[in-house]
């Protein structure tokens, strides 16, 4: 059952991404995409950033190792960000 929310998921952000940066969606409807696609990975990286402050209560290298994960993540996110949407 996992596993087919999961492909859910994946389904629906893909068609999100692909449709915010067609030029035959229209400009608003495209922005309100960019910006459902903002929130999504910005909550995604949020659980990260808490499963890494619980992980560094119980055991300080593990807490750093997710937190630093959670940060490369996001860093790598904001440059195909703006390679996708900034630079065109």
């Amino acid at each position: 059952m996992e596993h087919i929310f999961g492909l859910v998921v994946v389904l629906i952000m893909e068609i999100i991404y692909e449709a915010s940066k067609s030029p035959k969606v229209p400009k608003p409807l495209r922005y309100i995409l960019i910006g459902l696609t903002i929130l999504f990975f910005a909550a995604f990286f949020v659980c990260i950033f808490i499963a890494g402050i619980w992980t560094l209560k119980k055991t300080v290298p593990g807490g750093i190792v997710i937190i630093a994960f959670g940060l490369l993540m996001l860093i790598l996110s904001i440059r195909k960000f703006r390679k996708t949407y900034l630079n065109r």
